[in-house]
């Protein structure tokens, strides 16, 4: 070493240190316990229930078939319909239009609990919680008594969504971690049983657009 000088020593080579993910919260842990059963029940419903449906125009599903027996979505017209009583046909219009907001609540909620994101989830239940308000609804349209079957099981279903939807809500200001798993456990079965009905409101609802013409004859 010449000069008497020594070389300036290099600095040490540290590691870059890996980015630490935050650990998730309580309330995020419910979420996850909730998690992929809840989605996957409410997803399969979904598909079980409403598959091989269409948009319509209004954006009520259409179903396969109708459930009247008029052949009108067979493309098979046949005989004109028999008029329906008049508060049946409101009655369908408004759950055919309550049908749409029910199915975006099923949506948010399935997301929400695929993505762990419990403000997706409250919305969701937020929605959902007002659904026992078309009850009158069910009243209307038994007094047709094709619709009776679907009203009985609509009278049983909407108050379970309703239900289990508060209880989520509640469970989810409270960060009430098992509750919250056990409500939405409560909320996908509820929507499961809609999911099951729901094509059969469709078809009426794809009838009262005839029925509504009747009507006003």
């Amino acid at each position: 070493m010449t000069g008497g000088s020594r070389p300036t020593p290099r600095p040490a080579l540290r590691p870059t240190p890996r980015p630490v993910r935050p650990r998730a919260s309580s309330r995020a842990g419910a979420g996850r316990t909730a998690g992929r059963g809840a989605a996957a029940l409410v997803v399969l419903a979904l598909v079980a229930g409403c598959g091989g449906t269409s948009p319509g125009p209004t954006g009520t599903p259409l179903a396969s078939g109708s459930p009247g027996g008029s052949g009108a979505a067979s493309g098979d017209r046949g005989p004109r319909p028999t008029a329906w009583p008049g508060n049946a046909v409101l009655g369908i219009e408004a759950l055919g239009a309550a049908d749409v907001e029910i199915r975006k609540g099923i949506n948010d909620f399935s997301a929400g609990v695929a993505a762990e994101d419990l403000a997706l989830m409250r919305r969701a239940a937020d929605g959902l919680a007002g659904v026992d308000v078309l009850l009158p609804n069910t009243d209307r349209i038994e007094i047709f008594p094709p619709m009776r079957p679907l009203a009985a099981r609509l009278r049983d279903v909407l108050p379970e969504i309703s239900e289990a939807s508060r209880r989520l809500r509640a469970a989810i200001d409270a960060g009430d971690g098992p509750g919250i798993s056990t409500a939405s456990g409560e909320l996908a079965e509820a929507l499961t049983g809609y999911a099951e009905v729901q094509p059969e409101l469709a078809g009426w609802v794809i009838e009262s657009v005839e029925q509504r013409r009747l009507l006003l004859r």
